[in-house]
């Protein structure tokens, strides 16, 4: 598979087994470890296209989290947030993130299955198949340019457990 940072133009290709390590070294992309972490994507203004990553580790696999800023329609930037897992797409299935911003009395949450990173992130940005906010809806969550993101991560049988208790 070809590499999957979006933020350099890699010719790097490898097996799915040795991505991590190769967007460790070679994109000094970071590893949050926990089922809950937050994420915090700093300088917001920058001007589209514009991605922030971060691998999250957790239940021993590793997701990639791509926030995205880019235009749909001229003048008029949006941010696309989707979690993506390093594996198979059955693999994917067994699991369930969910994003959340929280500020100012305000909070929006994102909940969906995280897609394999077998396919392109591209499309499930295209497709509208992840967390999407304008520019002035991302200003009501930032603070001073940065966007802090909740992201929880949940197996499919702990998901089960947790609705048959109620």
């Amino acid at each position: 598979m070809p590499c999957l940072c979006p933020l350099f133009s890699c010719q790097w290709e490898g097996h799915l087994e040795v991505v991590v390590p190769h967007l460790r070294q070679m994109h000094r992309v970071d590893i949050l470890q926990g089922a809950d972490i937050v994420f915090l994507a700093t300088d917001m203004h920058l001007p589209a296209p514009a991605d922030w990553l971060i691998i999250h580790s957790c239940f021993g696999h590793h997701f990639l989290l791509v926030l995205r800023k880019q235009e749909r329609h001229a003048g008029h930037p949006q941010f696309f947030a989707t979690m993506m897992l390093i594996g198979t797409p059955t693999q994917a299935d067994s699991f369930t993130y969910r994003l959340e911003l929280n500020r100012n009395h305000r909070c929006l949450k994102w909940e969906a299955t995280p897609r394999s990173v077998l396919e392109c992130v591209d499309s499930v940005i295209t497709n509208g198949d992840c967390l999407v906010i304008n520019t002035s809806l991302a200003q009501h969550f930032s603070d001073n340019g940065s966007l802090a993101i909740g992201i929880a991560i949940s197996a499919a049988a702990e998901i089960c457990s947790s609705e048959a208790e109620m």
